[in-house]
């Protein structure tokens, strides 16, 4: 009888030590599953929630695109500094080869997301003012037919009036200069627009040197602290997080002094990837803001 005692105690043991290691694994299993789609989320607040379903920046520098998840309410399409060069003739003028006139050259969005172009195209020797239509992929261009949006003609950090189009795909077309074109597609929204959108969630991209540039300053001696340790703190400041950035180097010319560019300085250039929560229209003016702190003179 003791032996069978002994031999019962010792199954209910190992019974229950196997019942709360498999309990643990289970735990832990449905709470990483719960975690993961915020594995990068640093709060509560709605850009935090958001974050990890936004594509980081090296995901948009490498593939040219970017697609937002539906609930982001608006997205900032910058037009890139030296956006006015010829990507057939000059292209060692831009700062990058991938989303060099538009970040991104391919947007992905949803219905009921509001869109605004800024022009980060920096005027020191000419200025540079762009007019970006968005034309029906099946509209006629050289008639100006499918043409469903149009900025204005944007001076320098100028941004357009918010747009929200409807379900298709577009292509965006310079009226000013001879560019590559992007495109925007916009998908249905399968949920109720009015319930499901982070509402003031704003997204976009942004360009920075990624060390202090040697001079900094323009043609009129007007100094430009840009860089991407100027911009993290500048960001902060206006409330603007960081979701994700990327360095890349580009544009090496075999005639410049230096080795690039004269206008780009270096080489050594980072994409950033930002969330902010304001009104679009009190984001694009932070944005401009911060556009004309840049150092690409």
């Amino acid at each position: 009888m003791a032996f069978t005692c002994v031999t019962r105690t010792k199954r209910i043991t190992i019974f229950s030590f196997l019942l709360i290691l498999l309990t643990s694994f289970l735990g832990f299993g449905i709470n990483a599953g719960n975690d993961l789609p915020y594995a990068h989320a640093q709060g509560n607040s709605p850009t935090d929630k958001v974050s990890s379903a936004i594509p980081s920046a090296e995901s948009v520098h490498l593939t040219q695109s970017l697609q937002l998840p539906s609930n982001v309410s608006a997205f900032v399409m910058l037009i890139a500094n030296e956006a006015h060069e010829s990507w057939n003739n000059e292209s060692h003028k831009l700062i990058t080869d991938r989303n060099a006139y538009y970040i991104p050259t391919n947007l992905i969005i949803h219905e009921g997301t509001e869109l605004a172009f800024l022009n980060a195209d920096a005027p020191w020797d000419t200025p540079h003012p762009h007019n970006i239509e968005l034309v029906n992929i099946d509209g006629n261009k050289t008639s100006g037919e499918g043409v469903v949006y149009s900025t204005g003609i944007l001076a320098y950090t100028n941004s357009s009036e918010p747009v929200t189009l409807p379900v298709g795909r577009y292509s965006t077309v310079n009226a000013e200069y001879d560019t590559k074109e992007g495109t925007i597609t916009v998908l249905q929204n399968n949920q109720n627009m009015n319930n499901n959108s982070i509402h003031n969630l704003v997204i976009g991209g942004f360009y920075t040197p990624t060390n202090q540039v040697e001079n900094n300053k323009d043609n009129d001696g007007n100094p430009h602290p840009g860089s991407l340790a100027y911009y993290r703190q500048a960001f902060s400041e206006n409330g603007i997080k960081i979701l994700s950035e990327f360095n890349f180097t580009y544009a090496k010319c075999d005639y410049c002094p230096g080795g690039y560019w004269p206008d780009n300085k270096s080489g050594h250039h980072t994409l950033i990837i930002f969330g902010l929560e304001q009104p679009i229209g009190q984001a694009l003016e932070t944005l401009e803001t911060l556009v004309k702190d840049n150092v690409y003179v």
